[in-house]
């Protein structure tokens, strides 16, 4: 049987002008397609939509954060022939110690109130005794320092208004090195613990005994 070599509209006897051809392949790169530049408009357009959307509420509803820090230092530097003495309401103090804690709104919001949840306060546990609430000081000036309790080897603070650019710093005298446990209820707010810069060592002279 002879092979028939000719193209199958012929051979099945089909009528040329019947054959159909199929579609053109686009022969650009993909990137030139409408369709394609008609998609991407429409994501950027919707992805700026949302960052601004984003930003304006960041905008309007800033973060509220509160930075603590905590550190402490000897009352005065130890005495080589022990013939300093220091004493609080009569009782003489075998190594007395100043602590600082400082609290500090770098936000834009303010820390209201309400932001302490079920009115618990913001505790610093020292691990030893509170003497004395020594000093309470507040920058700027104008600002007020939210109510503030001493009982045992706790700091309680709050609840109370802290506002935004606020810093309130806590003197407390203790007889022993203390050891820091800090907590707190404060709801929407960030709470960061701010290490504290060790000040330059700088050699002092050696107490001695006025004759």
């Amino acid at each position: 049987m002879e092979y028939d070599a000719r193209p199958a509209p012929w051979r099945v006897g089909l009528p040329v002008n019947e054959v159909t051809s199929p579609p053109p392949v686009a022969s650009g790169a993909f990137y030139t397609v409408e369709t394609f530049w008609t998609a991407a408009g429409v994501a950027v357009t919707v992805l700026v939509g949302l960052l601004a959307m984003w930003t304006a509420f960041r905008s309007t509803h800033p973060k509220r954060r509160l930075n603590y820090t905590v550190s402490h230092s000897p009352l005065v530097q130890p005495c080589v022939d022990g013939s300093l003495e220091i004493r609080w309401n009569g009782t003489l103090l075998t190594d007395p110690h100043l602590v600082q804690v400082v609290l500090t709104n770098p936000g834009r919001r303010d820390i209201a109130s309400e932001a302490f949840d079920r009115g618990e306060p913001f505790q610093v546990d020292l691990g030893v005794p509170c003497l004395e609430l020594l000093r309470t000081e507040t920058s700027p000036g104008a600002a007020r320092a939210p109510q503030v309790d001493v009982c045992g080897s706790r700091l309680s603070i709050g609840p109370g208004l802290i506002g935004c650019g606020t810093t309130i710093t806590y003197l407390l005298l203790v007889d022993t090195a203390p050891v820091y446990d800090c907590r707190h209820s404060l709801v929407d707010v960030k709470v960061q613990q701010v290490s504290v810069t060790p000040p330059r060592r700088t050699d002092r002279p050696p107490l001695t005994r006025t004759p």
